[in-house]
């Protein structure tokens, strides 16, 4: 692989765990990989195995073709919020739902006031 490809797909890990709010430890313990070597696919001095690929794929919830390629996935694609449903149980359903239609009220009585003002 050559070492722009490397890069962009650094920038894209770390793009991913930034908007995530990890660290860098906190994403490779996530991950099950060493920290100093996600740091080396974060700054694009190191390949990754299949192995690790599939595990920052399920840990960072997002499509291998996309840690690849950049391609099948947009940051803040709303699929994010269903991979993430995905394995829950039915009470961990309903606890999401509750706290997404609070959130959504809060954020609907914000925008109220801000227009009011």
């Amino acid at each position: 692989m050559e070492k722009k490809q490397l890069k962009e797909i650094g920038k894209r890990l770390r793009d991913r765990r930034i908007e995530l709010g990890l660290t860098r430890e906190k994403m490779s313990e996530l991950a099950d990989i060493g920290s100093g070597y996600y740091g080396q696919l974060e700054v694009g001095t190191s390949q990754m195995s299949i192995d690790t690929l599939i595990k920052l794929s399920e840990s960072m919830h997002l499509p291998m073709e996309y840690i690849l390629f950049g391609t099948g996935w947009e940051p803040g694609d709303p699929s994010d919020v269903f991979s993430l449903l995905k394995d829950c149980t039915d009470r961990e359903l309903k606890l999401a739902k509750e706290v997404l239609k609070l959130f959504l009220m809060k954020n609907d009585s914000a925008s109220t006031e801000e227009d009011g003002q």
